[in-house]
């Protein structure tokens, strides 16, 4: 018995398995590049109601079939944990129902490690990018993607935000756009929402009363210097001061600069080429640079 535990000892510790469940088999099919695991608890194991939480429920039967959940890769084998779940009848509530587990979520194909490696993955590159990496369906993780989300934004408390910023993004070819609203104070994402006119705030109204919220809360709007965003903030944030995010601002700036350097360079050769001296910050030009753009500026 000792031997045939110290087999498995090492799948025990990795997994992190807790009692009453165990390691009690594994098979490596490397036609298939697959390591199978197997899991069970031990005889006369008690679990907790699923419904009500009470401890020291008997085992009431248990599913004829394995439940199969993919995990971290043990070396370069794709690994399945597999184990036969129980039901427990429990005395308190009345309810039978299937055990939890410690390793994945209910209803759940993946390990939670996988799903923290999958998550962490998405914030590098795009989902499809990560279903390669690890050799999934993309509706697979963007369902894992969807109910993290969910459960974020379902705890998310915003009665405190007061200052917003908001700005688009194209999300594919021919003009599709997503307009995304952050917590100006925090940075944190808030809320985000197809398309970029005025309709888009109508949206973020519509959110925050869903979160118990008030748009009279809101005291501030950053956004760029669209006459959408600008409408939209005016007719559902009336109260709100609107400020013109600094990107926006500077790069109007610069285009404005630029448009009178090349008028001027007419009779001022030397303005010729000079571009990127009125462009970079001063500390960032050469001693040549800098000496050339002094004589400039005077």
């Amino acid at each position: 018995m000792k031997d045939f535990q110290e087999k498995y000892d090492v799948f025990q510790s990795a997994l992190e398995i807790p009692e009453p469940w165990y390691v009690f088999h594994h098979e490596l099919a490397k036609e298939e590049d697959t390591l199978h695991i197997y899991i069970e608890y031990r005889s006369g194991a008690e679990f907790s109601c699923s419904n009500c939480g009470k401890s020291g429920c008997k085992v009431h039967d248990i599913q004829d079939q394995d439940r199969v959940w993919r995990h971290l890769d043990f070396w370069q084998f794709r690994t399945l944990l597999h184990a036969r779940m129980p039901r427990v009848k429990c005395k308190a509530c009345g309810k039978i129902r299937t055990v939890t587990i410690d390793w994945a979520r209910p209803g759940a194909g993946f390990s939670l490690r996988f799903e923290h490696h999958v998550l962490s993955l998405m914030t590098e590159m795009p989902v499809a990018s990560v279903a390669r990496e690890v050799g999934e369906h993309d509706t697979r993780l963007w369902r894992v993607f969807n109910h993290y989300v969910d459960k974020v934004m379902e705890n998310m408390d915003v009665s405190n935000v007061t200052r917003i910023a908001m700005d688009e993004t194209s999300r594919a070819k021919g003009h599709k756009y997503v307009t995304f609203f952050i917590d100006a104070d925090t940075k944190r994402l808030l809320f985000a929402t197809t398309g970029k006119g005025a309709e888009v705030l109508q949206d973020f109204c519509q959110f925050l009363d869903s979160k118990g919220a008030s748009k009279s809360q809101i005291e501030e709007v950053c956004c760029d210097m669209s006459p959408s965003f600008i409408s939209g903030i005016e007719e559902n944030f009336p109260k709100a001061a609107i400020t013109f995010d600094k990107f926006h601002v500077m790069k109007l700036v610069n285009e404005a600069l630029d448009q009178v350097r090349r008028q001027e360079q007419a009779t001022q050769p030397d303005l010729k080429n000079s571009r990127y001296l009125w462009l970079k910050n001063e500390e960032n030009l050469t001693k040549k640079q800098a000496s050339k753009f002094t004589k400039l500026k005077v």
